[in-house]
């Protein structure tokens, strides 16, 4: 069927059948409008009812959220918590895949910084698993900062889409309905300008207050989690620097690492296959290390070099990939 944005007129092509009773609420991908669909009532033809379609709303769907922090886990299952998903939190990239073997959910958020195994390393062995193909794949922005990018990463390691920390409370939902569902914006609108909706209701919805508070209350609820496990304290004791600083500097380090992969796939490949990582992604690793020198204390600096070792693990485990 055709749905068009009650906003900005953009048509989409949607599958009717994921329609529930009470309808469906979508938000359009171009102007991010908040809408519902409903069926449109006709008079009843008596005939026996065939067994209705699994819906969003009538049928369980299983969302798997995979990283490291427990409490970042915790804010965004209660962002979920009001839709019909059952949502399964993991915080090892190896124990997220084997739980999306075992599992099969409809979807899994990824952490691009997680322990044991990156997030597109666990992204890319879904994607080789023939019976994984139905997964659908979001990964998640390690560095929760809304003005750190002015792009979109150019590739997504296999996965479906990607969503930067800022816009969970306000864009998740409506994401994995999306995807659940396959809404897809039609390229080429067909047909006359003045085509409207012959087979649904579309209404546009605005948030009240009450959602806005929640929204902003998960967006420093998310914020607080990063920094609880990135940001060690500020003047740790001369004498010795606690183990749990020396972990969140790691943290830190390795979230700085998968983000520079998120956003430049093509170039850290290049750059490991030709000995350049460091010279082509100049601009990167310096504001990566600008970040990191901000956030960690120079006593801990000054005697360790994590952010340098991650960028090592990283070139090594990407020449083992490339067979290089």
């Amino acid at each position: 069927m055709l749905i068009i944005c009650p906003s900005c007129k953009t048509k989409f092509s949607f599958d009717d059948s994921k329609i529930g009773p009470q309808g469906i609420k979508l938000r359009c991908s171009k102007c991010r409008t908040i809408f519902s669909v409903t069926r449109k009532v006709e008079t009843p033809v008596p005939a026996p009812a065939p067994p209705a379609a699994a819906t969003p709303a009538a049928r369980n769907i299983k969302i798997i959220i995979a990283n490291e922090s427990a409490s970042f886990c915790g804010a965004v299952a209660k962002i979920l918590e009001p839709e019909p998903f059952t949502v399964l939190t993991f915080n090892d990239g190896k124990e997220a895949f084997e739980a999306v073997q075992r599992v099969r959910p409809d979807v899994i958020l990824l952490d691009v910084a997680l322990p044991s195994m990156y997030g597109f390393e666990v992204c890319e062995r879904i994607r080789k698993d023939p019976a994984l193909s139905a997964v659908k794949i979001i990964l998640i922005a390690a560095i929760y900062d809304k003005t750190r990018y002015k792009r979109s990463p150019i590739s997504l390691y296999g996965a479906d889409d990607y969503i930067e920390k800022h816009h969970i409370p306000d864009s998740l939902v409506s994401m994995i309905y999306r995807y659940v569902t396959d809404q897809k914006p039609l390229e080429k609108p067909r047909g006359d300008e003045s085509v409207t909706v012959s087979e649904s209701m579309v209404t546009p919805q605005h948030l009240d207050q009450k959602e806005i508070d929640a929204q902003l209350d998960a967006r420093r609820q998310m914020q607080a989690a990063e920094e609880q496990e990135t940001v060690p304290p500020t003047a740790p004791p001369a004498a010795a620097v606690s183990s749990e600083a020396h972990e969140k500097a790691k943290r830190l380090a390795r979230i700085i690492v998968s983000d520079i992969i998120l956003y430049n796939q093509a170039k850290v490949e290049e750059g490991v296959k030709n000995g350049s990582f460091y010279s082509l992604l100049e601009d990167d690793i310096r504001e990566g290390r600008a970040l990191y020198e901000r956030r960690v204390p120079e006593e801990i600096r000054k005697n360790t070099s994590f952010l340098d070792t991650a960028f090592e693990e990283l070139i090594a485990k990407k020449k083992q990939e490339l067979k290089l």
